[in-house]
């Protein structure tokens, strides 16, 4: 899985994670992870709201897996296999 889906399935799963818990998280540099949030946020995969100098994530579920080929799946369908329990198992 690319890094930009493992910080979105992470985000599915913990959407209050600060940059720095996910970076923790996932091994990733908090520079990288904001450039990653970033990128969702701009291809519509998720909404950043601010309260005071916290960031909480929410993912649009809705929206179609951005791959040609799979355009028709909705992310909702992804993050629901991911984040089954047997997934998790």
């Amino acid at each position: 899985m690319s890094s930009h889906g493992v910080v979105l399935l992470h985000i599915a799963r913990n959407p209050g994670s600060t940059l720095r818990e996910m970076s923790e998280a996932l091994d990733l540099t908090e520079r990288r992870i904001s450039q990653i949030v970033r990128d969702l946020a701009d291809a519509d995969y998720l909404a950043i709201q601010r309260v005071g100098r916290r960031s909480f994530y929410t993912v649009n579920e809705s929206a179609s897996v951005s791959h040609p080929a799979l355009e028709s799946i909705l992310l909702r369908d992804v993050l629901g296999l991911l984040t089954s329990p047997t997934a998790q198992g």
